[in-house]
């Protein structure tokens, strides 16, 4: 057995206490959960908790991080450069995100409504800025690019922000398509500057 293989049982164990923690979140909010909490949801023994992560500070900086792995795993096209990218390459992208999102729901929308610090929304747009960002190299001597990429990955995180909380209001090929027009072209409009 490889040694990068993670043990089925740690991920059950893993799985179990982001599954508690996510219903408790529903019903206490996070200043009130406890580590215990979450181990009697989760029906294991606190020290199992202890095993796996510090603390719950800890534990909810594991969350973040594997979520937004998730998205640059969704970002991972093959370009090697933002320049290659076409209209359909990006809304492809823009679909694998939302996919990856509606797969994790209850997740996204728990994180996006609850008063949780540090903002999970600052996470979202860390993941996006990291993968634009790397397909365009030095930008940050360039004021205009880096104004236009902040508005347009804050907008695109807002709007991903609609959607979660709002999804009922939206059919997602139709929300995808709008989204894909508006952040391509404008994305296009201004790397048209940088090549």
């Amino acid at each position: 057995m490889s040694k990068d293989k993670v043990d089925l049982r740690i991920l059950k164990t893993r799985k179990a206490i982001k599954e508690a923690f996510l219903r408790l979140m529903q019903t206490k909010g996070y200043e009130r959960i406890t580590v215990q909490d979450i181990a009697d949801e989760a029906m294991i023994n606190r020290n199992t908790f202890y095993l796996h992560y510090v603390d719950k500070p800890e534990f909810m900086d594991k969350l973040f991080q594997e979520s937004v792995q998730n998205l640059n795993a969704c970002l991972s096209l093959e370009v090697s450069s933002i320049h290659e990218m076409d209209k359909d390459m990006f809304g492809a992208m823009i679909k694998t995100i939302f996919d990856n999102i509606d797969a994790n729901m209850i997740f996204f929308k728990t994180m996006l409504t609850q008063n949780i610090q540090p903002n999970f929304s600052i996470y979202l747009k860390d993941a996006f800025k990291t993968f634009i960002f790397a397909g365009i190299g030095d930008y940050h001597h360039d004021e205009k690019m880096k104004i236009g990429l902040e508005y347009m990955i804050s907008g695109l995180v807002g709007v991903i922000c609609l959607w979660i909380v709002e999804r009922e209001n939206y059919k997602m090929d139709g929300f995808i398509e709008h989204l894909s027009e508006i952040h391509y072209h404008n994305m296009v409009d201004l790397l048209k500057n940088t090549r």
